[in-house]
């Protein structure tokens, strides 16, 4: 199981409780993956951390752009990115079982610390400095 840690903190408290609302959705995926229902309970956790990515990237653009971000553009192009690569292993994952379902968890856990700790600190710092 994946544990939140302080250090993931933009410092920006909306935002850092939308980024554990989405840990939260992943470690789901490990925590259904030995269930009786492990099938179905993956595809409900899968669709609701689509729903939910899609949400946060939605509120962080706005905000950005609020705040007249200058590195927003690029902002939403690793937005669109990850989207995009989120929605193709989901549906492998639905597809595939447990393996798979795991494969997705791993790499937007890994995606979403590395963004987290890089770009969402930068536009953090910014926002916070205005």
């Amino acid at each position: 199981m994946f544990e939140w840690e302080e250090d993931y903190k933009i410092g920006l408290p909306a935002m850092d409780a939308e980024h554990l609302v989405l840990f939260a959705l992943i470690n789901q995926i490990e925590i259904n993956v030995n269930g009786e229902k492990a099938d179905e309970c993956l595809r409900d956790v899968l669709g609701a951390l689509l729903s939910y990515v899609t949400f946060h990237f939605a509120n962080e653009q706005e905000l950005m752009a609020a705040h007249g971000y200058p590195g927003l553009a690029d902002h939403i192009r690793q937005h669109e990115e990850f989207s995009r690569t989120v929605h193709e292993l989901a549906e492998a994952g639905a597809a595939g079982g447990l393996e798979s379902a795991l494969k997705l968890r791993g790499v937007v856990l890994n995606w979403l610390i590395n963004h987290i700790l890089r770009a969402d600190v930068d536009y953090a710092t910014f926002i916070r400095g205005k």
